[in-house]
């Protein structure tokens, strides 16, 4: 099905689109629903700011529509601002300020890989195996 949708992007078609019912059955808790809606898409000639662009476009034009405003109020009494544009935060240079330590540029390398655990098991944070550098990044 991919592959299929990717050839239509080369083939010509800039945009497609596709929203699903899906269900999945595997890691079922009381935290995640197995069934949902996605919606999927290619673009051709699009990067990660298109991206970051189209989806902040959505949540806060969805707020503003739903709300008439792009300011809410959670029922814990925070208010959560959905005003454009959005903060954008450099993934790794946020990290590393916000842990107090300075990375390897490496990421792939064993020493990050001991040094991400290491911040773990400081932390308490939980990591299932294997413990890989991107999924104890991702913790």
């Amino acid at each position: 099905e991919i592959a299929g949708r990717k050839l239509w992007v080369v083939g010509g078609l800039d945009r497609v689109f596709e929203i699903g019912r899906l269900f999945r059955n595997e890691g079922i808790d009381l935290t995640h629903n197995p069934e949902f809606t996605t919606c999927e898409f290619y673009m051709a000639y699009a990067d990660y700011e298109v991206l970051m662009q189209m989806t902040e476009e959505l949540l806060s034009g969805m707020v503003k529509k739903l709300t008439g405003s792009y300011k809410i109020t959670m029922e814990s009494g925070k208010e959560v601002d959905f005003t454009p544009p959005f903060k954008r935060l450099p993934m790794m240079a946020t990290l590393q300020r916000k842990l107090g330590v300075t990375l390897p540029e490496d990421l792939g390398s064993e020493e990050t890989k001991e040094q991400l655990a290491g911040l773990c098991r400081d932390r308490n944070i939980s990591c299932p195996l294997p413990h890989t550098n991107a999924r104890l990044l991702h913790r």
